[in-house]
C-alpha cells in the first residue's frame, strides 16, 4: 500500500516510515503539517493517510476532509488523545480509522489491513465510549433512521458496536452476502461513505439506544414466529 505520513515529531515519522517499508508498504510522503499532508495528497495519490489529529498549530481535523473529498486517499487518524468527542470528530470529518500511540506497530498493521479490506479500524471499546459521550437532538423531522428497513437498522446496530461485516452476519444469523446488502443499504440511505461515518452518525444523533431496543423488538417478534 502507498502510503503518506503526517506528525510533528520527526522521530516518528522516520520510525513509522522505517516499520511499513520493512513489512511491504511504500511511505510516499513524510510531512509534518495537515497543510502538507493535503498537498501531498493530491501530489502523490497515495492509498492512505496516517495522520495525526492534534498538532501544536493546528488540527489534523480539517485536512481529513480536505484529502477524503478531493483524493481516492483514505485517512487513518493517530493520535495519543483519545477523548470521546475528538474520536467523534473525526470519524464525522471522514476518517476511516483511529489508531492510539500507545499501541504497537503490529496494532497499526493490523488496521491497515482491515481498512484495504473494508472493515472498520477502531477499537471497538473507544467507538462505544464515543457513543456513550454523544447525546445529540432527536428531533423527528431529522430522523436519520426514518427510510431504514428493521434488519437495516438491525445491522446499523452492529455497524455502531464495531462489528465486521462477518461478525454481523453471525449476529444477525443471516448469510454474509445478506449482511453486506442490508450493510451497504444502510450506508446508501444514511448518506455516508464507510461503516465508521454511520457509527458517528449514530453517535452524534444520539441513536445507540433506540437501535438496540428497536432490534430487541424486532428480536422477539421473529422469534415468537417461528
Amino acid at each position: 500500500m502507498r502510503i503518506l505520513l503526517c506528525d510533528d515529531h520527526r522521530l516518528l515519522l522516520e520510525a513509522l516510515t522505517a516499520a511499513l517499508s520493512d513489512r511491504g508498504h511504500e511511505v510516499v510522503a513524510m510531512t509534518t503539517t495537515p497543510e502538507e499532508a493535503c498537498s501531498a495528497a493530491l501530489r502523490h495519490d497515495p492509498d492512505l493517510c496516517v495522520l495525526e489529529v492534534i498538532f501544536l498549530n493546528g488540527s489534523g481535523l480539517d485536512a481529513i476532509a480536505k484529502i477524503t473529498s478531493s483524493t481516492r486517499c483514505k485517512v487513518l487518524m493517530l493520535s495519543a488523545h483519545t477523548e470521546p468527542v475528538l474520536i467523534t470528530a473525526a470519524l464525522t470529518a471522514g476518517a476511516a480509522g483511529f489508531v492510539t500511540k500507545d499501541q504497537s506497530i503490529d496494532d497499526l498493521l493490523r488496521a491497515i489491513d482491515r481498512l484495504s479490506a473494508g472493515e472498520v479500524a477502531l477499537d471497538r471499546e473507544l467507538l462505544k465510549a464515543a457513543i456513550r459521550a454523544s447525546k445529540g437532538p432527536r428531533r423527528a423531522e431529522l430522523d436519520p433512521l426514518r427510510f431504514l428497513t428493521s434488519r437495516e437498522r438491525e445491522a446499523l446496530r452492529w455497524i455502531a458496536d464495531g462489528q465486521s461485516t462477518k461478525e454481523i452476519a453471525h449476529s444477525m444469523h443471516v448469510a454474509y452476502s445478506t449482511a453486506r446488502s442490508h450493510v451497504q443499504s444502510a450506508l446508501t440511505k444514511l448518506g455516508v461513505r464507510s461503516r465508521l461515518q454511520a457509527a458517528a452518525l449514530v453517535a452524534r444523533a444520539g441513536l445507540a439506544e433506540r437501535l438496540a431496543e428497536q432490534s430487541s423488538i424486532t428480536g422477539k417478534f421473529r422469534n415468537s414466529s417461528n
